[in-house]
């Protein structure tokens, strides 16, 4: 596929679920322009490299929110000479291009979930108490946040994030769409690299990711209430809560 006629592509995935791994593994590889949350309320936020340059789809947040679909048809036609450009959504972001994407069997949908919802769940109240909700430096924090979960916010959150994917996979379902379902935990495999790529129709290269995870692999080091969760909660809740993942 030439470049003047890219690929397109979305990442769609709930908040704290790899979503910004997946996009900076994606923009590694050379024929392939991967932008951040384009639809943020707080930000354009770019690919890695181009944040700090000229490149721009709307002149402010105000205009691209007021002709989203535009900034959306900017993004299509802005590749920069890549074989496939895209960007990742969480959580709907903007209604207007949620369903836009979704609807469009032009635009490949990555369905990006994490098996682990305790740690997504953790994750959120981490980066709500430190302000960081993206981390590309290769150091370890200096400290360590510590959280209290709830297992109400906790139930609630799953919910949530389960009916978010189902509807997902029932539009997408119903107008007889295909769809990659990929695994956080299996991103830095060959074989998950390798079934995104072939998704994409891209040739197969190792992807090499950029941001940090936030989360530590053994949640005893930041959730304060970790034994009370250990007896309190579901036996799932509590295999999630023991994981330890790499």
């Amino acid at each position: 596929m030439c470049s003047d006629n890219p690929a397109r592509f979305v990442i769609l995935a709930a908040p704290r679920s790899g979503s910004n791994m997946l996009a900076s593994m994606l923009h590694s590889h050379p024929d392939i322009l991967c932008h951040h949350e384009i639809y943020n309320p707080n930000g354009l936020f770019y690919a890695l490299p181009l944040r700090g340059s000229h490149f721009r789809l709307a002149d402010s947040l105000e205009h691209r929110d007021k002709q989203p679909l535009e900034c959306l048809k900017r993004l299509w036609q802005s590749s920069l000479e890549h074989k496939a450009v895209g960007f990742k959504m969480t959580h709907r972001q903007n209604e207007r291009v949620f369903e836009q994407v979704l609807s469009d069997k032009r635009v490949k949908k990555i369905l990006l979930v994490r098996n682990n919802q305790l740690k997504v769940h953790v994750s959120k109240l981490i980066a709500q108490q430190s302000g960081v909700w993206e981390e590309y430096s290769a150091l370890p924090p200096a400290t360590r946040c510590q959280v209290k979960v709830e297992l109400e916010h906790l139930e609630s959150d799953i919910t949530f994030n389960h009916a978010y994917y189902q509807h997902i996979r029932s539009i997408l379902s119903a107008s007889g769409q295909t769809w990659c379902e990929a695994e956080y935990e299996a991103l830095k495999t060959a074989s998950q690299q390798m079934a995104i790529l072939q998704f994409l129709a891209m040739r197969e290269l190792p992807l090499m990711a950029q941001s940090r995870k936030q989360t530590p692999k053994d949640l005893r080091e930041v959730v304060t209430n970790y034994q009370e969760l250990l007896h309190q909660s579901t036996p799932s809740i509590q295999a999630q809560l023991t994981s330890i993942d790499s």
